[in-house]
């Protein structure tokens, strides 16, 4: 019995926490045996050492219809059972290639962000066509509870169909958290990790970083995007040049964790927040916005302290708080768990084992159906 075919497609492996997870994923599928096969429209390599070597690698091209067309042929080649897209306008083109091409092909798409409708044209195309992408697809995927109400509420996807599925989130298997005692012992170090964008708000972090008496804190922010020249105006005029650090994207954040006091998250919109869940892999006390995501890892305050969104003083009092009073690590540890893969990845193994029944009793409907809604 041949195994069953998957193909991944994204835009491109570049620094985000999704293309991060469908790197991820696939690999984690083709170790379960199935047959992997990863399609991106461009080559990046933030996120490729995340991919199995030996799962095939397909770039399509940047442009929307050429790469739109030769989805067509790779899918009429290959033949996938079930295709799985995530990210801007990659749901769209996924479901146009499948019902052009005529394969049988069953789609799950997903979405990872409440803002990524502003990203471009095409994005844009994919959040207001939900209503019509989200019935020709089998299952429409969000990555948290709020993040599917607004997908149902505001964009009207199709409910029945329309799911969550909380990310897992990879994060090496031999942690040794630190005890209550150790952790307590470091250096004040808070560290926030993020592409550096409009949406991760690092302005008030940074602002809060001001604020915070806690002698010699420091503030370190991973990653890069195009919001670094105005974060190193705003750090400069703050005169906060010994105290805040942006050494750039790491592709392996783990020694940064494990130095860490307190993990800060600023974000004015968080549909899941991945790094959450890997700073309390690491056992760091966590200070988060009021964000849907962090709200769900964190329980709604009972995992790490929540603070009102864009309030430099909210911020700046929550993270003097946790650097006095770091708590417990294994308590942050045990949550993280829930999220890991062995926990989650049987998730997406169920909606796929639930969508080949379906492709078995009609095995030619699908999102072939797309052009009628």
């Amino acid at each position: 019995m041949r195994p069953t075919s998957l193909l991944f497609y994204t835009h491109g492996l570049v620094d985000g926490g999704a293309e991060r997870l469908w790197a991820c994923l696939a690999t984690a599928f083709k170790e379960r045996g199935y047959d992997v096969r990863f399609v991106q429209d461009f080559e990046a390599d933030d996120n490729r050492a995340n991919l199995r070597s030996d799962i095939p690698l397909h770039t399509l091209g940047s442009n929307h219809f050429r790469a739109t067309w030769r989805l067509v042929k790779l899918l009429k080649q290959f033949k996938p059972d079930i295709a799985i897209s995530s990210v801007g306008g990659s749901n769209t083109k996924l479901l146009a290639a499948i019902a052009y091409s005529g394969v049988p092909t069953k789609a799950i798409i997903s979405y990872h962000g409440y803002d990524e409708w502003k990203t471009g044209w095409l994005s844009w195309l994919t959040y207001l066509s939900l209503p019509i992408l989200s019935r020709a697809a089998s299952r429409t995927i969000a990555v948290s509870n709020g993040l599917r109400e607004e997908l149902v509420d505001r964009w009207k996807s199709h409910a029945p169909t329309t799911i969550t599925i909380h990310n897992p989130v990879f994060y090496p298997g031999n942690i040794t958290p630190p005890s209550a005692e150790e952790l307590a012992s470091r250096p004040p170090t808070v560290l926030a990790v993020g592409r550096l964008v409009v949406e991760k708000n690092f302005t008030t972090l940074i602002r809060a970083m001001k604020r915070v008496r806690t002698p010699g804190a420091k503030l370190i922010i991973l990653g890069k995007g195009g919001r670094r020249a105005a974060l190193e105006r705003e750090i400069k005029r703050l005169n906060l040049g010994d105290r805040v650090s942006m050494p750039g994207y790491s592709r392996e954040p783990w020694s940064a964790y494990e130095t860490a006091k307190v993990f800060a998250l600023s974000s004015v919109t968080e549909p899941f927040g991945n790094v959450v869940v890997e700073a309390m892999a690491h056992g760091l006390p966590i200070v988060a916005t009021a964000c849907s995501g962090p709200l769900e890892i964190l329980q709604h305050g009972r995992h790490g302290r929540i603070v009102s969104l864009r309030d430099d003083v909210q911020l700046a009092q929550a993270i003097d708080d946790a650097l006095a009073d770091p708590g417990n690590p294994m308590d942050r540890v045990k949550r993280a768990a829930d999220f890991s893969f062995d926990v989650r990845v049987p998730a997406y193994v169920a909606v796929i084992d639930e969508v080949l029944a379906e492709r078995r009793l009609s095995p030619k409907a699908g999102a072939g159906e797309l052009a009628s809604g």
